[in-house]
């Protein structure tokens, strides 16, 4: 869990309709934790879009990278990869920059017990 004055990036993904009420939902959690929010973006495409193939999470990820933010709230995993090797994929990349990713509708799951599983 991150430490209050945490600074996060909302992130969501939509096929269809429209991802304001995702970014409320997720804007209200953080102030509600005490992150402070640094960026709110989103793209509007198919979740079977790697995550390498969006602008917005490739922003996601610069901005992480250059340490603007230390982490990422999204609804669930699958709004970044559907695939769970890929999702193992962006969480070692995450990891690499030190930034940590946060869930909202998925139980916690170490990275320990997601690699014990094969990832996928």
């Amino acid at each position: 869990m991150c430490r209050p004055d945490t600074r996060v990036v909302l992130y969501a993904c939509h096929e269809l309709g429209d991802p304001v009420a995702t970014l409320r939902l997720l804007r209200t959690r953080a102030l509600d934790r005490g992150w402070v929010v640094h960026a709110e973006l989103y793209d509007l495409c198919p979740l079977a879009a790697r995550s390498t193939q969006r602008p917005q999470w490739q922003l996601v990820m610069k901005l992480l990278t250059q340490g603007n933010a230390q982490a990422v709230l999204v609804l669930k995993e699958a709004q970044i990869e559907l695939e769970r090797r890929h999702q193992l994929e962006v969480r070692r990349r995450l990891e690499v920059v030190g930034a940590t990713a946060h869930f909202l509708l998925e139980p916690r799951r170490s990275r320990r017990e997601v690699l014990r599983r094969g990832g996928g």
